[in-house]
């Protein structure tokens, strides 16, 4: 029986009054930069990390749960690019607005406001391509949901 060999992770300690550090990339690129801003680059990838789960887990998947409860009046459910907000379009079935199903809407909006999110959610009545164009790049935009 043959043994694997293991591999020995070699780590490098960083802290604010290290000075400064060389960082080499995979594609042979290096840099010079202070601790201080080596540590505050690997805090910015954390939160970015942490950020895209909590998007996950407490917008898209509450959002799209929403619209499969809903799909009956739902042909579909997308998110432009957010600004200082996150917009969300709620293309319904019906080709004039539902007056009814505004309630839900406002109901999905407040949820996802109390869960920490600042989101704008807007029903729009069905229409073609062109036309849902005048709100938002079908193109740019992250499709939630869709009926068919």
């Amino acid at each position: 029986m043959v043994k694997a060999k293991k591999v020995r992770r070699e780590f490098v300690r960083l802290n604010f009054t290290s000075g400064e550090v060389i960082v080499s990339t995979r594609d042979m690129d290096v840099f010079v930069i202070s601790a201080a801003k080596a540590v505050e680059a690997c805090q910015v990838e954390v939160k970015k990390d942490e950020y895209v789960e909590r998007f996950s887990s407490q917008f898209l998947a509450p959002l799209h749960e929403w619209c499969l409860i809903n799909a009956d009046k739902i042909r579909g459910c997308y998110l432009a690019v957010p600004s200082d907000h996150v917009p969300v379009f709620v293309v319904t079935n019906s080709r004039r607005f539902d007056f009814e199903f505004a309630e839900k809407v406002a109901a999905i909006e407040l949820q996802l406001a109390q869960a920490g999110w600042q989101v704008n959610v807007l029903q729009l009545p069905d229409a073609d391509d062109e036309s849902l164009a005048t709100f938002i790049d079908l193109e740019k935009a992250l499709q939630v949901y869709a009926n068919g």
